[in-house]
């Protein structure tokens, strides 16, 4: 074999699978610079940057966030910090943790062990798929005849405003509906951003007029792409799949960097224990599959695609009611608590100490508790 593990994608599903390979024969294939191409609006918890080592990549940190309804804010304090980070700088030092070889190519397909790309043939013993939605690797397709089915799709610009708190919009009346509009501060600017949780691609036009509206300042320049929401096979044949090529993404709030990062790297872990002889091929992806399975993972998932698939068609003043009881501490926590569990900081934290990664103090205690580390 040419080498261990190829992993076709450069973003946060194939950098954390990377991690925990250093020191493997890696090869990367990726099309464009590490970083190069944001579709995230690179919002997640603080926990997040701290137990993978990127806290350089922090911009703004947040304790609440804010959901407006209409004419109507409902602010809702957060349990647990969320953070806004730069997404080269966050890709760049995930990179460098690694030790792989980067080939820029894209990815035609594969054949048992080996990797068709514009830039030739490689053969691994390990195949990993993080080439996003499409997963070209594990299907063999560069692209989809149904790029609309399981996915939401979102556009978002930078424009210089200053603002505290992660900002939502919903208003059927100007946004229409299954539409959501979202303000993520980074300091002196803020990612403005609209999206269709149906998966409408034109909305250029409607970007430019939620940030109008709502904040008065026009876009300039234009980044964004599809969020899958349907899950999809975390394994096919012989390739892990992570990130979006597995549909881990979360529904409703479209968060796909944790999960990204988790099983990016549970699948690197596991690559590793065969690798070094602790396990087989086939029992480590029988392994990846039953983890992604889990209740503590999927069940979340469904309850969040259920919510994706209901709230917005809810009368307004239902939605108003919701927000009002929601917000109160003693409902707002446990419904933080598990939000967090669903992919839980402190399991990342562990997999990340696992290959001799620094973890933060405050991290290491909680990584003993069993419960805390379900995941």
């Amino acid at each position: 074999m040419d080498y261990d593990v190829i992993i076709a994608g450069g973003s946060f599903a194939g950098l954390a699978a990377a991690v925990q390979l250093r020191g493997k024969r890696v090869l990367m294939v990726e099309p464009h610079e590490i970083g190069a191409v944001q579709t995230s609006a690179c919002g997640t918890l603080l926990a997040v940057l701290e137990a993978t080592g990127t806290l350089d990549s922090l911009l703004q940190v947040h304790d609440h966030f804010v959901i407006n309804l209409e004419d109507r804010p409902y602010e809702f304090p957060l349990l647990y910090p969320f953070c806004t980070f730069d997404f080269r700088i966050f890709c760049d030092r995930l990179f460098h943790q690694a030790d792989v070889e980067l080939v820029r190519a894209s990815v035609l397909g594969h054949q048992d062990h080996t990797v068709h790309t514009t830039q030739g043939a490689f053969e691994a013993e390990i195949l990993m798929d993080a080439t996003g939605w499409r997963a070209e690797l594990a299907t063999n397709a560069r692209r989809r005849a149904e790029p609309h089915t399981g996915k939401s799709f979102g556009l978002e610009t930078v424009v210089p405003l200053a603002k505290q708190g992660l900002h939502f919009h919903y208003d059927r009346r100007k946004l229409g509906g299954y539409n959501v509009g979202w303000l993520f501060p980074t300091g002196e600017f803020s990612r403005i951003g609209f999206g269709s949780y149906r998966g409408e691609t034109r909305l250029n036009m409607a970007l430019k007029d939620y940030a109008v509206e709502y904040f008065g300042n026009s876009p300039d320049g234009i980044h964004g792409g599809y969020w899958p929401y349907r899950r999809q096979p975390s394994v096919t044949g012989n390739v892990f799949r992570i990130g979006d090529s597995a549909g881990q993404c979360l529904p409703l709030s479209g968060e796909g960097i944790r999960p990204a990062l988790f099983f990016g790297a549970l699948a690197g872990s596991l690559a590793r224990r065969v690798l070094e002889g602790e396990t087989s091929l086939p029992d480590a992806l029988e392994m990846y599959r039953e983890r992604n399975n889990r209740r503590h993972f999927a069940a979340p998932h469904y309850l969040l695609l259920a919510a994706q698939k209901i709230v917005p068609a809810l009368p307004i003043g239902w939605m108003k009611g919701i927000a009002g009881a929601i917000r109160r501490p003693e409902n707002i926590n446990p419904l933080m608590q598990l939000y967090w569990k669903v992919i839980n900081p402190h399991a990342l934290a562990q997999l990340w100490r696992g290959v001799g990664s620094s973890v933060p103090v405050h991290l290491q205690t909680s990584l003993e508790d069993p419960e805390r580390s379900a995941l």
